[in-house]
């Protein structure tokens, strides 16, 4: 009997598995899922089973040392591949960093499953009769939001340090209300008696840089799908690459915005020279901009110097389709001018009134094209969209996830897309990430 398993470790070796033979004595406890024991490079590593076979071309195998008491379930295996293939990784390295193995193991499919959107600034209304977990991006933003929560609710324990202590600490006691950091949310067990929220589920902290740049906030998507469980994520605006569900807004927006309009970008700078004549601002722009006299411009929006905020030709719309990831981030700068008291500037080539246009009935409509558009060509929660360039055409015959050539000059442009919701080949999905390790692959966001 023969096993490819993933090493449990820090390194993912280029997506690749490794072969090793079972001893006859360990056969009857080997299953795809179980956790081993196996020699590796002068040391002894935790590995995953998964794959299992009575053949092998390979000589000389090193053999299983021990199999641990741990198995895990098909769907504990589901919610692992699917985790690894949305952000190129294996489950190996997922363990080692982010699923704690134990717990995994005890994770039930619950009979309860719903998943709300809460506006941020309406996010006062708790199930008392339940327990609640908030999970949030940062130590920070934990301790802003203990404060905020203590008038309506009695928080037991909310994290500061973001150490292992604190989680033990955590175990070891039944506590009712609590905040946790991001990074813990796979350590705890999702029952039917508790609310999990998510609190600012839109802010970049969310991703781990080390990983990726894999998104917690997906990681709960998925998880809900699989096991259940009683979810709502609390920001300016949903994210619609993960939420398929039907959504609506109900509120309209209402911002302080300077608005600067002419026939050129020029004509903007000079309208306000004119008007702001004998002033001196240090403004925050995600644009390049010609030199403006009466500004200076910040390399991040949190420098304490910062007095305002600059952009030019908003744009919500991609051939009448909204962008929710645009929207998240005109409302993430809006909010965040209207909370520090900073001015909002638009230099635009258009006559636009972004309160105007962001009112329900035009939000609402945009919400279902985008959705719509999503379910059917991705990216979405479960169809999973990368691209990659080529300097030469390559042999793509027979793999049933890249798309092309597309040529673009002297370059090939080639498209994976995974469908989560069909059957995959996970080995087969992780021995072509291993193929393609030479190219800069891009994971899709937009549509």
């Amino acid at each position: 009997m023969y096993v490819d398993v993933e090493l449990i470790s820090n390194n993912t070796y280029q997506n690749s598995t490794f072969t090793y033979q079972v001893p006859n004595n360990l056969k009857v406890k080997i299953n795809i899922g179980s956790i081993v024991i196996v020699p590796f490079r002068n040391r002894d590593y935790k590995a995953i089973i998964i794959s299992t076979s009575n053949e092998s071309t390979i000589e000389n195998l090193k053999h299983i040392k021990k199999v641990l008491n741990v198995t895990l379930n098909k769907n504990q295996i589901k919610y692992l591949q699917q985790l690894a293939i949305s952000y190129r990784l294996n489950i190996g390295i997922l363990l080692h960093n982010f699923v704690d193995i134990s717990t995994l193991k005890k994770q039930k499919v619950l009979n309860k499953q719903q998943i709300n959107n809460i506006p941020i600034n309406n996010f006062n209304d708790f199930d008392n009769k339940k327990n609640n977990v908030f999970f949030v991006p940062s130590l920070k933003i934990g301790k802003e939001l203990y404060n905020y929560l203590s008038d309506y609710l009695n928080i037991d324990f909310y994290q500061r340090y973001g150490g292992k202590d604190e989680i033990d600490l955590l175990k070891s006691n039944k506590l009712k209300n609590i905040i946790l950091l991001n990074t813990n949310f796979d350590k705890l067990i999702i029952d039917n008696k508790t609310n999990y929220y998510f609190y600012d589920s839109n802010n970049s902290a969310w991703k781990l840089p080390k990983l990726n740049n894999f998104n917690v906030v997906e990681a709960a998507y998925i998880k809900n799908k699989i096991f259940g469980g009683n979810f709502s994520f609390i920001n300016y605006f949903p994210n619609l690459e993960f939420h398929n569900e039907k959504i609506e807004i109900n509120n309209n927006f209402s911002y302080e915005i300077e608005y600067f309009n002419g026939n050129s970008i020029q004509d903007c700078i000079d309208l306000y020279t004119i008007k702001h004549a004998g002033e001196q601002k240090h403004f925050y722009s995600n644009n390049k901009l010609p030199d403006v006299k009466q500004l200076t411009f910040a390399e991040k929006l949190t420098e304490k110097e910062v007095e305002g905020i600059l952009i030019v030709n908003p744009t919500l719309l991609t051939n009448n389709i909204l962008n929710s990831y645009k929207v998240i981030y005109l409302l993430s700068l809006l909010n965040y001018s209207q909370q520090n008291n900073i001015n909002f500037v638009v230099f635009s080539t258009t006559e636009i009134d972004i309160n105007k246009v962001l009112n329900s009935k035009n939000i609402n409509k945009w919400i279902i094209k985008e959705q719509n558009t999503r379910l059917k060509f991705g990216p979405s929660l479960f169809n999973k969209v990368f691209t990659f360039n080529t300097s030469e055409k390559i042999n793509v015959e027979n793999n049933e996830y890249i798309r092309g050539p597309i040529e673009l000059n002297d370059d090939f442009l080639y498209e994976i897309n995974i469908d989560l919701n069909k059957s995959y080949d996970y080995l087969k999905i992780m021995k072509m990430y291993k193929n393609l390790k030479d190219y800069e692959i891009s994971r899709a966001r937009f549509i």
